[in-house]
């Protein structure tokens, strides 16, 4: 085989603002998942655990705790994550003390952080009341030492469950980052504790009437509540309470890694990458010698399951074994692995990821040591903090690299871009070269502009390329070092379309992909947006062959009833078609086009019955759709 020359060097391009915005992820027609993410934390806790986080210091009281917790949720392309309530011990809202150390208040931090990374439309919160800490609460208030919370007092519904629990949780996070399940706010509970209730049969249901009263009055909005087995179990008319909309088993993972429950025709869960009590490992071997990555088990579970939410325990909770963040620990098999499984599961469509260059996977730093002494809790990546937030990659020399591994990504085109500062040149005006290498194929070198100092960023176009659905490894290599990296950013360029059929109406995917298609749509709408995901790379044009993916990232294709479905994670052979115009050329606004099956003998065809097959053999005008962008 003849090896490729290396590409030549190409000077640096600067992308503009506008096309680096994280774009949102859709949840519609598709399982949901959320990170319950604990704040109750501490750096010298953190560096005691068997698999402490790769951040450090990990404490929740320091506002780059949160940028770093931040960073992680959207590269797991989380769109939902659930924060812990334990309660307040005083009305005051600077009060910053409650019981177990998660007092609500404390998540404004949060909230600074997300405006801080531009991911404030990005990511919404849901409140986990934890149950345990009520009792606390009550005792406090009430200068006590009751052994049971008493379910029956009804003034402590409005003064500690409300009051102190539920309403500074809410008047904490903004309402447009509060998480709704069909305009309701939703709000779970934890299992009740074995011994730490009494009275709770009736009350338990006018305890969450009362509550929920008082959060309309408060926020114009009607909650939805949702309950572990015990709470049913313990009064039995939190049935007939219209509130109570779901039931899931929050907190009691088993030892198949994962729990789901129906109710009211919907199914909810929860999902563990592992857990110390009961045990669950992260890696094992199943009966047939085959490796078991337990997390990969929950996520595929709940996918196969149809489950509409499963909370993943949980993003920082490394007291038990079940964190999901960045981790050096010898069972990670990267530090990204469990950030990278769960985005595999949560935005099948992978338009917009953002990866910190201080969080890689792997490196190759030619010196001993940190110079910037920030960020990782070991190793020799040079790392340094920003001034306002975040940190970046630095002191690099020739020939270092860093490398992200298992990054997934949908099948189409994609341009990679850096941001960077380099405050020194080369001679003759030029810059240090970087270079990104992209599954072991090397893009053109950038040449770099320089900067006004290694504290001004600005960004550089690295490349474009088609890539197939699924994992990719990306290396970016300092040719000459003197350059510091903040991040890199990944966009799908392929254009959103619709398919108008020749009666004037669209393919239409249900709930935006994940099952039927029909041909009935009235107008281009969100059930009417369709990727066509260039597997050839450059223009579209008459011959490509594409993938199809509806809005939420399911790929369309053909079963075995010929019948065109979208419900494909992943795409099979039977995904694949080929694009013929009509009077051939490239694809524009307005262009005439057939869909070729992968048999090469068939056409997507508008059959009777409001469905799409594959029956058509000639291109006629059942078989003809017009382009609209």
């Amino acid at each position: 085989m003849i090896a490729m020359p290396d590409p030549d060097p190409v000077r640096s391009q600067v992308v503009a603002a506008s096309d680096l915005r994280l774009q949102s992820i859709a949840t519609g027609g598709i399982p949901n998942f959320a990170a319950l993410t604990r704040y109750d934390v501490d750096e010298a806790s953190a560096a005691a655990a068997s698999a402490p986080p790769m951040y450090q210091p990990y404490d929740s009281t320091a506002a780059a705790f949160w940028d770093n917790i931040v960073a992680e949720q959207l590269q797991a392309r989380l769109a939902i994550v659930a924060f812990p309530t334990r309660g307040v011990f005083s009305l005051t809202s600077t009060d910053l003390t409650g019981p177990g150390n998660e007092n609500p208040r404390r998540l404004s931090a949060w909230a600074q952080a997300i405006n801080r990374a531009g991911a404030g439309n990005l990511l919404s919160a849901y409140c986990v009341v934890d149950s345990t800490y009520l009792l606390e609460i009550s005792n406090h208030l009430h200068a006590t030492n009751s052994v049971q919370f008493d379910a029956s007092v009804m003034s402590d519904w409005s003064d500690v469950v409300w009051a102190r629990d539920v309403q500074p949780w809410f008047d904490t996070v903004p309402p447009a980052s509060w998480y709704a399940i069909n305009g309701h706010p939703l709000i779970a509970l934890t299992a009740l504790p074995a011994v730490g209730f009494k009275n709770t049969s009736g009350n338990l249901s006018g305890m969450l009437s009362s509550v929920s009263k008082s959060f309309t009055t408060a926020y114009s909005k009607t909650p939805s509540f949702i309950l572990d087995a015990s709470w049913f179990a313990a009064d039995p008319s939190l049935t007939s309470n219209t509130d109570v909309r779901f039931e899931s088993p929050w907190l009691t993972p088993n030892t198949n890694s994962n729990a789901f429950s129906s109710y009211n025709g919907s199914t909810f869960g929860t999902v563990v990458p592992g857990f110390s009590t009961p045990t669950i490992t992260r890696h094992g071997v199943d009966a047939y010698e085959n490796q078991v990555t337990t997390l990969l088990t929950g996520l595929g579970d709940a996918v196969q399951s149809n489950v509409q939410l499963s909370v993943l325990q949980g993003l920082t909770d490394f007291a038990e074994s079940a964190g999901l963040y960045r981790s050096n620990a010898p069972d990670w098999t990267t530090p990204n692995e469990y950030l990278n499984l769960v985005a595999r599961f949560s935005d099948p469509k992978t338009l917009t990821l953002r990866l910190e260059a201080e969080g890689c996977d792997s490196y190759s730093d030619t010196t001993s040591g940190n110079s910037g002494k920030a960020f990782r809790r070991s190793g020799d990546l040079d790392v340094r903090a920003l001034s306002d937030s975040g940190w970046v990659v630095t002191d690099t020399a020739p020939g270092e690299w860093l490398e992200f591994d298992s990054v997934n990504l949908s099948a189409g085109n994609y341009r990679f871009v850096a941001k960077y500062a380099t405050g020194t040149g080369l001679t003759a005006g030029d810059g240090p070269r970087i270079e990104l290498v992209l599954d072991g194929v090397k893009l053109a070198p950038v040449i770099l502009d320089k900067t006004v100092s290694s504290d001004s960023f600005t960004t550089t176009l690295l490349g474009q390329a088609p890539v197939a659905h699924g994992q990719h490894t990306l290396r970016l290599r300092f040719l000459d070092g003197l350059v510091d990296l903040d991040w890199l950013f990944i966009e799908k360029l392929d254009r959103v379309v619709s398919l108008q059929i020749n009666t004037g109406t669209f393919v239409s995917a249900n709930g935006g992909g994940g099952g039927g298609v029909q041909t009935h749509g009235a107008s281009a709408n969100v059930w009417e947006a369709l990727t066509f995901d260039d597997l050839n790379g450059g223009t579209l044009v008459d011959g490509d062959a594409v993938n199809i993916q509806t809005q939420n990232g399911m790929y369309i294709a053909l079963g075995a009833d010929q019948i065109v479905h979208a419900d494909q994670r992943q795409p099979s052979p039977d995904a694949t078609f080929t694009i013929v115009v009509q009077g051939g050329g490239a694809l524009g606004a307005g262009a005439q086009i057939a869909l070729e099956t992968s048999d090469k003998a068939h056409y997507l065809t508008a059959a009777a019955g409001d469905t799409l097959d594959a029956s058509g053999t000639v291109i006629g005008a059942a078989q003809i759709f017009t382009l609209v962008y």
